[in-house]
C-alpha cells in the first residue's frame, strides 16, 4: 500500500463522521428543502414574470415582513416542544397582546413604553397560566392548552365589541412615527426592521438553548423527564419558563404586526389558525414533536418555508384550502422523517 493510500485510509473515518454530523443535524433537511424552493420559485419568476410575481419587489418586500413574523412565534413553539409541551393558544397571545397595548395605549392614554409593559404582563400571565395547569395541575398542555385557546378567544371578542353593532370590530394602532420605525420601518430594499427583530430573538434563543443551562434543561425534560428528575433538574420551573417565553414571542408579534397594519383585528381568522402555522414551522424545521430535539435555525427557516409556499400559492391563485391541507401534509411528513432521523442516530450511538 503507498504513502498515498495510506492516508485515504486515515481520512476516510474523519469524512463520514463529518457526514454523519450533517446528516444528523436536525435542520439540515429544511435547509436543502428551502434552498431548493427559493431557487425554483426565483427561477420560475425570472423566466415568465408576467405570469409569476415571486421575485417582484413588492412579493418580496411583503414576504420580508411576514416572514420574521411567523418566525418569531416559531422560536417560543419550539423552545416549548423541545421541552416537550404544546402551545394551541398562540394565536390567542398574538391578538391578545397586541389589543392590551392599543387599548393601554390609545384609549387610556397611557406611555407607549407602560402599554408594552402591559402586553408582556398579559403574556407573562397566559404562559403562566398555561405551564401553572399543566405542570401543577397534572393536565396535558394540549388540554390545557386548547382551553385557554377557546378562553382568550372569548375575551379578545368581548373586548373588541362595538357598542353600536354588538359585533366585534378592529382597533386602530397608530404609534408614534418613532416607534413605528423601529418597530417595522424598511431598511432599505426588501430588509425591514422585523428582520433584525428576528435576528435579535433568533440569537438570544440560540444562546438560551446552546449556550445556557436553561437550554440544557430544556433538551434534557422534553428528551427523558424522568432522566431530567434524577438529575436534579426541576422539570415544572424548566416548562412554566417555556410556556411563558412561548406566550411572550407571540404577543411580541402581535405587536410587530399591528404596528405594520395599524389595526388589531379581531375576527375568527385571526385569532385561530397561527397555532397550526407556527407547529407546522418548527415541525418541518428539525423540531422533534415529543421533545429534546430541534434548533433556532431549523425554526426560522421551517417558518419561512410555510410563508414561501403559502406566498406561491396565492400567486398562483390557487384556493385557500389547499395550503391547510399542505399544512397537515407537511406536518405528517416531517413527524415522519424527524422519526426516521432519530431512530437511525439511535442506532449509530448504540
Amino acid at each position: 500500500m503507498t504513502q498515498s493510500s495510506d492516508l485515504a485510509e486515515l481520512r476516510r473515518p474523519t469524512d463520514r463522521l463529518w457526514l454523519r454530523r450533517v446528516r444528523a443535524y436536525p435542520a439540515a433537511s429544511i435547509v436543502i428543502v428551502y434552498g431548493i424552493v427559493l431557487v425554483v420559485a426565483v427561477a420560475w419568476s425570472l423566466s415568465a414574470p408576467g405570469e409569476f410575481s415571486f421575485a417582484a419587489p413588492g412579493n418580496l418586500s411583503m414576504l420580508a415582513q411576514q416572514i420574521p413574523i411567523t418566525a418569531i412565534v416559531a422560536i417560543g413553539v419550539g423552545l416549548l416542544m423541545i421541552s416537550g409541551e404544546f402551545d394551541i393558544s398562540t394565536a390567542g397571545s398574538f391578538t391578545l397582546v397586541a389589543f392590551v397595548v392599543a387599548t393601554t395605549f390609545g384609549e387610556l392614554g397611557w406611555p407607549l413604553p407602560f402599554a408594552l409593559a402591559a402586553g408582556l404582563v398579559a403574556a407573562l400571565a397566559v404562559g403562566a397560566t398555561n405551564g401553572f395547569t399543566t405542570s401543577w395541575l397534572g393536565i396535558p398542555s394540549f388540554i390545557a392548552t386548547i382551553g385557554m385557546m377557546f378562553f382568550l378567544r372569548g375575551v379578545i371578542r368581548f373586548i373588541s365589541i362595538n357598542p353600536q353593532t354588538n359585533m366585534p370590530d378592529s382597533m386602530a394602532f397608530n404609534p408614534s412615527p418613532l416607534f413605528e420605525s423601529v418597530m417595522t420601518g424598511q431598511l432599505f430594499g426588501p430588509i425591514y426592521a422585523q428582520l433584525i427583530w428576528l435576528t435579535g430573538i433568533g440569537i438570544a434563543a440560540y444562546l438560551v438553548l446552546n449556550r445556557h443551562q436553561l437550554g440544557n434543561h430544556m433538551f434534557t425534560v422534553g428528551g427523558n423527564r424522568d432522566a431530567a428528575t434524577g438529575v436534579g433538574v426541576n422539570v415544572r420551573r424548566t416548562k412554566l419558563i417555556a410556556f411563558m417565553i412561548c406566550a411572550s414571542t407571540a404577543g411580541f408579534a402581535g405587536v410587530l404586526q399591528a404596528t405594520r397594519i395599524h389595526e388589531i383585528e379581531p375576527s375568527f381568522a385571526t385569532i385561530s389558525g397561527l397555532e397550526l402555522k407556527a407547529i407546522a414551522a418548527v415541525v418541518v424545521g428539525g423540531v422533534n414533536l415529543f421533545g429534546g430535539r430541534g434548533t433556532v435555525l431549523g425554526m426560522i427557516l421551517g417558518a419561512a418555508l410555510i410563508e414561501t409556499a403559502d406566498n406561491i400559492l396565492v400567486l398562483v391563485s390557487a384556493p385557500e384550502i389547499i395550503f391547510k391541507g399542505l399544512l397537515g401534509a407537511l406536518i405528517i411528513v416531517a413527524v415522519a422523517f424527524n422519526g426516521l432521523v432519530a431512530r437511525r442516530i439511535g442506532a449509530s450511538g448504540s
